[in-house]
C-alpha cells in the first residue's frame, strides 16, 4: 500500500521517497492530539481519516526514538509535526509588544 502525506503542499509517497517513514495520525479517539496535530497541518477542512499520514520531514528529530530495533523510525508518544513551508500568509505573526509609558 502506497502512503501519502497530508502534510500542506507536501507530494511525498512512499513509492517515490523510500527514504522517509510516514506516521498515521495520532488515534482518532485522542481528541486533544487530534486537534493539534490538524491545527499543526493547516489545511482547509481537513478531516483525518484512519488512512490519513504525515510524513517524517513534519518532524523534528528530537520527535523520534533514538534507539530503533526495527530500522523503522518510531515517534514518541507527545510529538506533534512542527516542519512546515507554509506560504507567508499561512505562517503565525508574533506581534510586537507595545510598553505602556505613565506620565
Amino acid at each position: 500500500m502506497v502512503n501519502f502525506c497530508s502534510g500542506f503542499d507536501c507530494t511525498s509517497s512512499s513509492d517515490v521517497r523510500k527514504d522517509l517513514s510516514f506516521h498515521k495520525l495520532v488515534p482518532l479517539k485522542e481528541k486533544e492530539r487530534l486537534q493539534q496535530w490538524v491545527h499543526a497541518v493547516r489545511r482547509k477542512d481537513f478531516k483525518p481519516t484512519s488512512s490519513s499520514t504525515l510524513c517524517s520531514l513534519h518532524f523534528k528529530e528530537t520527535d523520534f526514538y533514538s534507539a530503533v530495533v526495527s530500522g523503522k523510525k518510531m515517534l514518541k508518544k507527545s510529538a506533534v509535526p512542527t516542519v512546515f513551508n507554509f506560504p507567508i500568509h499561512l505562517t503565525t505573526k508574533i506581534k510586537e509588544r507595545r510598553i505602556l509609558q505613565r506620565e
